[in-house]
């Protein structure tokens, strides 16, 4: 007997038949998740794009002056000698062909307001005396200078496009959702190809200012995300983003070993940072950053993190090592040994995370730490004062252009040095700086100064550097070069001296 098919049958046989073919898709999708990370990628990529942009800045031409120093005067009077004779020569004060020429450097940036609000990084928009804007659709506009406003301490800026518009545009994510292992996408312009996407994932969270070169101490950035998306010159300013279309970093630096090109190792300014930076830009056109007056130290050195995880179950943290006189730290009773599990009950993973945490907040906010002191814990409330807005320099950040530290043997290891190797560690060098001159890298090691006066700590290299300072202030010279023996694990580089010059602008210009 053949069983009539009625119309309810015919509904569910059309359900049972959507429903395998729905099964059937996913399916399919689930067999191929490479076209869902591509389709992934290719979402957020087009909700991004269009508010990337590459930014032109150019310096103007200017006269430069010839030094008014009259040993300078003296030098250039012996040159007149040689091309005019002893006879009447022109007065060296009065012979200044020179000019500086116009300049113009690459960047990039991400719009992140339909008024047209840019942000980039400060050193793509420092001393520039006009800045062009090229847009994702190829349209050229001009920045508002007026409306620059920047912060060196985090380097980053913002300004408004001239032109009135409604521009598109991207948001900031919240950073601190990012677990290492996510997908995330440079934009940017690197070596002037614009809108260039790269992909890679976090690495690392947390990276501090010690791992990062970017140039000076001015640099209050000590919580960077790295990232294996290729960043190259002129990505800087541009976004990085996660898969869901928002900004969650801006690209600010690589780490190259002294390699010109990409390895792998890119790091971004988190957006969390970013938010915070632009509020107070916009509220007080400056940043004001809260300040605790501790100095900190990481677990990982020396392995105490082993130890704190061994006695109480703990390996994240800052210790304190140090509490300054008359800060909200000492009015607070913290003191030296304290390890700082929490702040607000949020977990502190290492000093960097945790000052940036603290700059966050306002002068005069009310924060709430907890501590082990002792095996116990304890919480502090602690009202922020002011941070200082100006760091202290170093002698030989000051006069050659450095910063030092002294090699540890873990160190020396890591960087290829021999075992027992002693000297003093260069973690920094100023782009053209007296040191950067002479070939001085990030990563050499200073083991004689002078007349082969040994140093093997960061203390006595910067003694007997300011020893020589104050010579040459007694003295009265405005000019001198100071000996200085480098070492670098290259064995390509053979070990030799070399004689960065200290200059002395003005009599009130002393040691720190």
């Amino acid at each position: 007997m053949i069983k009539r098919i009625t119309t309810t049958n015919k509904t569910i046989a059309l359900l049972v038949f959507s429903m395998l073919m729905l099964s059937s898709a996913f399916a399919m999708a689930a067999e191929n998740p490479a076209e869902l990370l591509s389709q992934s990628f290719r979402e957020a990529i087009h909700k991004v794009k269009p508010a990337v942009v590459s930014i032109s800045s150019e310096k103007d031409a200017k006269p430069s002056q010839l030094p008014q120093d009259d040993s300078r005067m003296d030098e250039m009077q012996e040159l007149f000698k040689r091309f005019f004779g002893e006879g009447n020569l022109p007065n060296p004060r009065n012979f200044d062909p020179r000019m500086n020429p116009r300049r113009d450097w690459q960047g990039s940036g991400v719009i992140i307001s339909p008024e047209g609000d840019v942000l980039t990084n400060n050193h793509v928009v420092d001393g520039a005396d006009s800045i062009t804007v090229t847009l994702d659709d190829g349209r050229t506009i001009d920045a508002d200078m007026s409306s620059v406003l920047s912060d060196p301490g985090s380097d980053l800026a913002v300004f408004k496009l001239k032109d009135k518009d409604e521009y598109p545009y991207a948001e900031l994510g919240d950073s601190d959702a990012l677990l290492v292992g996510d997908w995330v996408l440079a934009i940017g312009s690197p070596f002037g190809l614009d809108q260039t996407v790269t992909q890679g994932i976090v690495s690392a969270k947390g990276r501090t200012s010690s791992d990062v070169h970017i140039g000076g101490d001015a640099f209050f950035v000590k919580n960077y995300i790295q990232t294996t998306a290729a960043i190259n010159p002129g990505n800087s300013g541009g976004p990085l983003i996660n898969l869901e279309g928002e900004i969650i970093g801006l690209n600010n630096a690589i780490q190259t070993a002294g390699v010109p090109g990409n390895l792998g190792i890119g790091f971004a300014i988190p957006s969390n940072l970013i938010n915070s930076v632009i509020k107070s830009l916009n509220e007080f056109g400056e940043v004001k950053r809260g300040y605790v007056g501790v100095k900190l130290d990481s677990l990982e050195n020396n392995n105490l993190n082993k130890w704190y995880k061994q006695e109480y179950g703990i390996d994240k943290g800052a210790l304190v090592s140090e509490v300054l006189p008359d800060s909200p730290a000492e009015k607070a009773d913290l003191k030296e040994g304290d390890l700082i599990i929490e702040l607000n009950g949020k977990t502190v993973i290492n000093p960097g995370q945790m000052i940036n945490m603290v700059t966050a907040f306002p002068p005069g906010e009310e924060i709430e730490l907890t501590i082990m002191r002792k095996g116990k814990q304890i919480n502090k409330t602690i009202v922020l004062s002011q941070r200082p807005t100006e760091i202290a320099l170093s002698v030989s950040q000051k006069y050659l252009g450095i910063a030092v530290e002294t090699l540890t043997p873990e160190l020396a290891k890591k960087l290829g040095y021999e075992e027992g190797f002693e000297g003093v560690l260069v973690t920094n060098v100023d782009q053209g700086s007296s040191a950067f001159n002479v070939n001085i890298r990030r990563y050499d090691v200073i083991t004689e100064v002078k007349n082969g006066e040994k140093v093997t700590t960061a203390a006595e290299f910067e003694k007997l550097l300011t020893e020589f300072v104050e010579k040459m202030r007694e003295n009265g010279d405005s000019d001198r070069v100071y000996l200085v023996h480098i070492n670098r694990a290259d064995p390509s580089y053979p070990n030799r001296w070399v004689a960065p010059k200290i200059t002395l602008k003005k009599e009130t210009d002393k040691p720190e």
